[in-house]
């Protein structure tokens, strides 16, 4: 009996392990497909591109920007010209174990491996405690983070990225970032209201963490990849609207591309070398954040 059960492992290992390779190929194979959808989306979100315009991404912890962001990184860092500044908003120093410091050196780091170092990037990291039990004063967090992200200024176009309502894993932290931001806009929507000015320069992207969807979260690219050969095979006619009017809301998927996961990874491995335990390996293998980001989008 356990000879048996020994050689069906086996056989399920094998099986496994040449699927992986199967979709390896076609995640590479398919890299220009991924690269022209990328564009495609992001030139109807973003039809003026080379207007003057500023990225912000405001995240809750040192390395979220590499294990939730990366894609949306690496896509607006290949998609904007190399002028437009990219500034990461941190609210904490990650320094639950005491490793603080050294965790605002490593995204310091990991920014300019994303951006390969040839981008104008600012990391500004606040001093607000981590935890699952921490309750940010989300005023204070508003008045800082706009000294950063000027929105009154009309003639800049402000991206500004973040998590959604509920947060990865339905974190706290993740949480108080997207508080905060909205807060900070809706601020700005209702002073704008009362002159009238209809003429939109922000936009915010809040990254879908889908609750508690665990096959859509840890399907690594396999979905996305699976819906690329579904399209060659059967082409269908897309409808894709951007966001033009105040508050209107939109769609986005990015994804990293077989390279720009490579260059995410390493990212990690290199710059986060605090964070890099035993379990982060299986985050990188499975979790879809690192190889798909997916936002709703809404213009201000």
């Amino acid at each position: 009996m356990s000879r048996r059960v020994k050689v069906n492992f086996s056989k399920l290992v094998y099986k496994i392990t040449k699927l992986a390779i199967v979709l390896t190929i076609l995640y590479i194979f398919f890299t220009p497909k991924i690269i022209s959808r990328n564009d495609e989306l992001l030139q109807h979100v973003f039809p003026h591109k080379n207007r003057d315009s500023q990225i912000n991404l405001v995240i809750a912890h040192p390395d979220d920007e590499v294990m939730f962001f990366s894609p949306v990184i690496s896509q607006l860092h290949s998609y904007f010209p190399i002028t437009v500044p990219f500034n990461i908003i941190c609210l904490s120093k990650g320094n639950a174990d005491g490793l603080g410091e050294s965790r605002v050196k490593e995204l310091n780091g990991s920014a300019a491996l994303l951006l390969q170092n040839e981008r104008p990037v600012s990391v500004q990291v606040m001093d607000f405690e981590d935890g699952m039990d921490e309750v940010w004063d989300i005023n204070s967090i508003v008045s800082t983070i706009s000294q950063t992200i000027d929105l009154s200024n009309e003639q800049l176009n402000q991206i500004i990225v973040t998590f959604d309502s509920y947060g990865v894993s339905d974190h706290i932290n993740h949480k108080s970032c997207h508080t905060a931001v909205k807060r900070l806009i809706d601020r700005y929507a209702e002073s704008k209201a009362e002159t009238n000015e209809e003429t939109p320069h922000i936009t915010a992207l809040y990254l879908k963490s889908y609750k508690n969807n665990i096959v859509l979260k840890y399907n690594s690219f396999i979905w996305e990849i699976l819906k690329i050969l579904y399209s060659v095979i059967v082409p269908f006619p897309k409808t894709i609207q951007p966001p033009t009017t105040t508050t209107q809301r939109s769609k986005l998927l990015l994804m990293n591309t077989h390279a720009q996961y490579v260059l995410a990874y390493a990212a990690m491995l290199n710059a986060h070398k605090s964070q890099v335990v035993w379990f982060r390996y299986g985050w990188w293998i499975l979790s879809r954040f690192v190889f798909v980001n997916e936002f709703d989008v809404y213009t201000y």
